[in-house]
Parts: structure tokens; C-alpha cells; sequence
């Protein structure tokens, strides 16, 4: 096991493909969801799935994104991380407000972003939490720091 993270800190695009990469292809994945024309009227089943929906969606990317920051090492210490996570993650919802605005049969809402902004914090809170409880377990039991 430790040979693996040593692997990983000697070769810094490496952690930038392992940890970098899902961020990427997840932003991709929301800007391809964005570009869709209107959903169907029959996908929201209930008033307010749209922004539960969101809260999900983006709530995910916040984790993938923390995770990425939480391994670098001039970002990891402290609250950066999660606060660079934020303002990343609510950027990227606003950008992706923008681009809808521009998609037929789609439109930008600022009750959209909130949702995205919550499920980036909420994301980012948790991974931060369990990361922190994981990793000191770890810690405990083997002794040394990880990653």
C-alpha cells in the first residue's frame, strides 16, 4: 500500500490524472446535461425535484473537487481546500446558468445556482469530514500519515 502512494507523490501528473481527471470528465458530463434541450415534463415527479436534482448533481462534483484540492500539496492544509472548492463549484454552476440561457427550450436561474451552491458546500463538508475521520483511522492504525 505504500508503495502505491509513493508512486503517486513521485509523479505529480499522475495525481493530477488520478484526482484531476474525475473533476474534468464530471464538469464535462454537467456541461453535456446543460446543452440537452428541455427535459421531459414526465422526469419531475414532484415540485421541486429540479432543484433536489441540482443539489445531487452538484453536490458530487463538490466532493470530486475537494478531493482533488485535499491532495495538493500547497492547498491541503487548513480550509483551503473547502473554500477553494466553493468558489470553484458556485463559478462553475454560474457558468453553467450562463451557458443554459443560450440552449433552446432552456433558461438561467438563480435559484439553480443556490441549489448547485448547496450541493457543492454540502459535498465538499462531507468529504472533508470523512476524509478527516477515514484518514486519522488509518493514521492510528498504521502509524504514519497517508497520502
Amino acid at each position: 500500500m505504500g508503495e502505491c502512494h509513493e508512486a503517486i507523490r513521485e509523479r505529480p501528473n499522475r495525481k493530477l490524472l488520478l484526482f484531476g481527471g474525475p473533476v474534468v470528465a464530471y464538469a464535462l458530463l454537467i456541461f453535456f446535461l446543460s446543452s440537452r434541450q428541455n427535459f421531459s415534463p414526465d422526469v419531475q415527479f414532484f415540485w421541486g425535484f429540479d432543484k433536489i436534482a441540482h443539489f445531487v448533481e452538484y453536490f458530487f462534483f463538490g466532493a470530486l473537487i475537494c478531493r482533488w484540492f485535499s491532495v495538493m500539496k500547497l492547498i491541503r492544509k487548513g480550509k483551503m481546500a473547502f473554500i477553494l472548492t466553493i468558489m470553484i463549484g458556485i463559478g462553475y454552476a454560474l457558468s453553467d446558468e450562463w451557458h443554459q440561457s443560450f440552449v433552446p427550450g432552456r433558461d438561467a436561474s438563480l435559484w439553480d445556482v443556490l441549489a448547485d451552491a448547496a450541493g457543492v458546500a454540502a459535498g465538499a463538508a462531507t468529504y472533508r469530514r470523512l476524509r478527516l475521520k477515514v484518514f486519522e483511522t488509518i493514521k492510528d492504525a498504521v502509524g504514519r500519515e497517508l497520502i
